[in-house]
């Protein structure tokens, strides 16, 4: 039962839900899903990065969600789009790489 748990918040299922909340707080100018995701991001993103010794500096990668809920409150859609691009840039990278094994 806690495989099922550790496989949701650091498998693909957390990656995917992830993206689809960011797009959906981000279509929706609605901060709440952005916090959501960037809440979610916080397992796989650490477990990307190296844990336990931080190796590389994927682990920040929700703080681009945060920063992105907290200028949509704001009401600065605008910088709340470009801070999250480098999020699905990374989710895509990520992809490819996985698919390119």
């Amino acid at each position: 039962m806690s495989e099922l748990f550790i496989g949701f918040f650091l498998g693909w299922p957390a990656v995917v839900v992830t993206a689809i909340l960011a797009v959906i707080g981000l279509l929706r100018d609605n901060y709440r899903f952005l916090v959501a995701a960037a809440i979610l991001a916080l397992p796989f993103s650490w477990l990307l990065s190296g844990f336990p010794i931080i190796r590389s500096p994927v682990f920040l990668l929700p703080l681009l969600l945060f920063a992105s809920g907290y200028f949509i409150n704001r009401g600065r859609e605008m910088i709340a789009w470009l801070l999250a691009v480098p999020y699905f840039l990374t989710i895509w990278l990520l992809i490819n790489a996985v698919s390119a094994q």
